[in-house]
């Protein structure tokens, strides 16, 4: 019977391909060596275990990490702000060496995984995006040649049997990574405005993302099925709100998930998520299957610390307050638009969607102008200078401040991505912390029953 290692937790299991009994993994002392020739003023991340570890780069450049018991798993290692894979098992030493600079570091293996490492470093070719403009059929067809030529090139590399089999499984979840983008994209590359998938591309995907024991660990599998859930709970139900949304995606993991590793993976990616984004005030029954099938200590805290957090901004609490700069350097704060509803805009220069939204928020403006609201957008760019360029080339006006480095508001409205609405009424109250966009009709419809607009 073949082994395949995992890496969940230290206390991994390994399964068989021809059985469902889990079985016991030789753990082994790692140890890890990796040397900078030209070290920057940067740390080492290292993944182990599933989670990221910082260290300290030294002098000579030589960074050992001992860690004891560990399986062999699938890694990364980030250095000067590049990212790469990694392969780390116990027994002999793992060495890399890291030369050149920031913007071409080479890598060097020696000792133990030297060949996995080394095939890792090399090029698997990507899954290009062009293909989604094809129909379905083709583009199963080319997604199935892509693996089978990333295959080819592992096969030719004749590493052990249990990293191959393995491997193989990770290089097809790495092809159809994307797909679960495959409607949205199609619609925009061919023109097809109300494209809607056929059941050969749904099939697929299902399949794909149906329970196997043997993967639980594999990071590339986990995130397909999360993406997988995300089209499959919700086909053909039309627009739905994110409260239905979250309860369709809950309904289709329990009908089709009992493996309790990946059942606590799925419960933490999307009721943390959505907690994260919404709260769970009313939805008593999303911290009860949390609490139920998550069982790590350091999520079921962070989970607690999100919901307390959401408790205090639900509509009709006070808002946490802000004193942020505008374009002139004077600051400005939230309680001097006491006596006016308060529509605020979280962006920033790099975020695409943020920007698409300014267009349909100068309209607001100008359509609720000398009505008692105020629209004002909030930079979270780290860097001024690139804050003013935005601004500069949106031709926005109105209300404009920097956050400055200060995340203290953004963070009391758990604010996870931008763009990111919130709408108080006159006294400062939160009516919606988690308001709809300027392009959304929802938002003037709303916007004029308030403020008495008519149309």
């Amino acid at each position: 019977m073949k082994t395949y290692f995992l890496y969940v937790l230290l206390v991994l299991l390994a399964w068989g391909c021809e059985s469902n009994k889990a079985k016991k993994v030789e753990l082994k002392d790692l140890v890890f060596r990796c040397t900078v020739t030209e070290a920057e003023n940067e740390p080492l991340i290292v993944e182990i275990n599933g989670k990221e570890q910082v260290f300290e780069v030294p002098a000579d450049g030589v960074v050992e990490i001992k860690i004891p018991q560990i399986a062999p798993q699938y890694s990364n290692v980030t250095y000067g702000r590049k990212f790469y894979p990694l392969y780390l098992a116990g027994g002999e030493p793992v060495e890399m060496t890291f030369s050149g600079n920031v913007d071409d570091w080479k890598r060097i293996f020696s000792g133990n995984c030297k060949e996995i490492n080394e095939y890792l470093s090399s090029s698997i070719t990507p899954f290009e995006s062009s293909l989604f403009y094809k129909n379905e059929e083709a583009l199963k067809e080319e997604t199935e040649k892509l693996i089978q030529m990333n295959t080819r090139a592992l096969e030719s590399k004749k590493l052990s049997a249990d990293f191959s089999d393995m491997e193989k499984v990770r290089l097809r979840y790495l092809a159809y990574a994307s797909w679960n983008t495959y409607r949205m994209n199609h619609r925009w590359m061919a023109g097809v405005e109300n494209f809607e998938p056929s059941d050969l591309y749904y099939n697929t995907m299902q399949e794909l993302a149906g329970e196997n024991a043997d993967w639980v660990g594999l990071k590339e599998y986990r995130r397909f099925v999360q993406r997988a859930i995300k089209t499959l709970a919700t086909r053909g139900t039309g627009e739905q709100t994110p409260e239905q949304v979250i309860d369709k995606e809950i309904e289709y993991i329990l009908a089709n998930y009992k493996d309790s590793v990946l059942l606590g993976d799925l419960m933490h990616h999307f009721i943390h998520e959505y907690a994260t984004d919404h709260g769970v005030e009313g939805k008593k029954e999303l911290v009860e299957y949390y609490k139920q099938y998550v069982k790590d200590p350091k999520q079921l805290q962070d989970f607690e610390t999100v919901c307390a957090t959401w408790g205090k901004v639900q509509p009709g609490s006070l808002s946490p307050s802000f004193n942020f700069p505008n374009a002139k350097g004077e600051n400005v704060a939230l309680e001097s638009f006491r006596g006016k509803y308060v529509y605020i805009d979280l962006w920033a220069s790099w975020c695409g969607p943020c920007r698409r939204e300014i267009p349909f928020l100068k309209k607001l403006e100008q359509r609720f102008k000398g009505k008692d609201i105020v629209f004002v957008s909030i930079s979270c760019d780290r860097e001024e200078e690139a804050w003013r360029k935005a601004m500069e080339e949106e031709k926005v006006s109105g209300i404009q401040l920097f956050v400055n480095g200060d995340l203290d508001f953004a963070k009391s409205y758990v604010v996870s991505g931008i763009p990111r609405f919130i709408l108080l009424d006159k006294e400062g109250r939160i009516v919606d912390a988690h308001m709809t966009a300027p392009s959304d009709p929802k938002t003037e419809e709303m916007l004029r029953e308030l403020t008495g607009l008519e149309g």
